[in-house]
């Protein structure tokens, strides 16, 4: 009996054996692989007790759930990371293709062919606005009178300039494609390509530029030609509208020649404001401008236009024309400076020039005084007004004085130094 109790020996299933060793949260962070739960049914499983709970598996599960919560954690911020950069390449594509575009106009070189049509608009109305002037009594500037030679130019120039649009967008054609090519491998959004479109489309860009400037340099002084004959144009138009508000009346036979705002400095920065004008015979100013009459709390409330003629002296009396500088705050003072003979009415006058050159104006003075003006007549002064002056009197035909006066270009009277008397020429 003793031996059979000794032979006795627990079922195998009943044994128990030590656990097995688990890896530790640790570890399993370190593998960075897929975790699975240890099955029950596996050999060498402890058996679970009743009653008890089994915190080797409760520690397992809290270690991969730590696991889980540390790839997502990571998988988030890597995703994260992929849209950010998604989203900057995006929008860089974005603006290539706008830039791209924005090329595909600009490469047809419209603007080349809208500034030829606009210079063929302007040449076209400039004869009749030209002719228009010299009815209402311009007759300086005959150099006017080039625009027909303007528009054959035109012509010549208009079927050259077709041809070179013509060469030049057909290479810039050929250029497109090969950046329209890069762009679209670019859509990838590979960094590689994308950095050889956007260089693609920068040299593109500077190939439309210089071809542009290329066609443009060949009618470049015929452009400049015709806006600066249609400037004098508008400018001798703005003339004579104000020698026709003038509240002074041109002498016979005298022709104006250029007129500019100015302000006559009568103080050290005061003076009435107005037109300064240059005939032929004379330089001339008048006032004109709106003077405040009424003003509450230093906010003016009324104003009125003065128009007052203030000085007409005969250009032969113009000793000299001095062209001066003074410094402004961000600019400078266009100041002209004009001294008269001894028989003039002023001795001196100092004018700032408002939106013209005082040194022009010195060298316009100076070209009606020595005559060089008339060169550019397009018509000759009127003979009877000449004679008059040649055969001024030598004496006052009221007191027999004689008179010591000097007859220069511009004068239709003179002044009787004994009696006072008023002898027209």
């Amino acid at each position: 009996m003793k031996d059979q109790k000794t032979s006795k020996k627990p079922p195998i299933s009943g044994r128990k054996k030590p656990p097995s060793q688990k890896p530790s949260p640790t570890s399993i962070d370190r593998a960075g692989g897929p975790v699975a739960r240890p099955s029950s049914k596996s050999v060498g499983a402890p058996k679970k007790k009743p009653g008890l709970r089994d915190t080797t598996v409760g520690r397992q599960d809290a270690g991969i759930a730590g696991v889980a919560v540390g790839v997502t954690g990571a998988a988030a911020v890597t995703a994260a990371a992929a849209g950010a950069l998604t989203e900057e390449t995006r929008a860089k594509l974005d603006r290539l293709q706008r830039d791209f575009g924005s090329l595909q106009e600009s490469k047809l070189l419209t603007s080349v062919h809208n500034e030829m049509a606009d210079i063929h608009s302007t040449l076209s109305l400039l004869p009749t606005e030209i002719e228009e002037l010299r009815t209402r009594g311009y007759v300086f500037r005959s150099f006017l009178e080039k625009v027909q030679v303007l528009t054959e130019q035109w012509q010549e120039m208009n079927d050259r300039v077709a041809r070179e649009v013509s060469k030049r967008v057909q290479e810039l054609e050929r250029n497109s494609d090969t950046t329209e090519s890069a762009l679209h491998q670019a859509m990838s959004g590979n960094t590689a390509q994308i950095s050889r479109a956007e260089s693609a489309i920068n040299t593109f860009e500077s190939k439309v530029r210089a071809a542009r400037s290329a066609v443009e340099a060949m009618y470049a002084p015929l452009k400049q030609n015709v806006n600066q004959t249609n400037r004098q144009v508008q400018e001798i138009r703005q003339l004579l509208e104000q020698i026709d508000e003038a509240s002074f009346q041109l002498l016979p036979a005298e022709c104006p020649i250029a007129a500019c705002k100015a302000r006559l400095m009568e103080r050290e920065a005061e003076g009435p404001e107005g037109l300064l004008f240059l005939t032929d015979e004379r330089i001339l100013f008048e006032q004109k401008e709106e003077v405040a009459t009424k003003k509450v709390l230093f906010i003016t409330t009324q104003k009125e236009t003065v128009q007052e003629f203030i000085f007409a002296i005969p250009i032969g009396q113009v000793e000299e024309a001095k062209a001066s500088d003074k410094k402004k705050f961000l600019g400078r003072k266009e100041m002209l400076e004009l001294l008269f003979a001894p028989g003039a009415d002023l001795r001196s006058a100092t004018l700032r020039l408002l939106g013209a050159e005082n040194e022009e104006w010195v060298r316009l003075i100076g070209r009606v005084k020595s005559g060089e003006i008339d060169k550019e007549r397009t018509q000759p002064k009127d003979e009877a007004v000449v004679e008059a002056a040649q055969a001024a009197p030598t004496k006052c035909p009221t007191c027999g004085a004689t008179l010591a006066v000097e007859i220069v270009r511009g004068m239709r009277e003179i002044t009787c130094d004994y009696c006072g008397s008023i002898i027209r020429l």
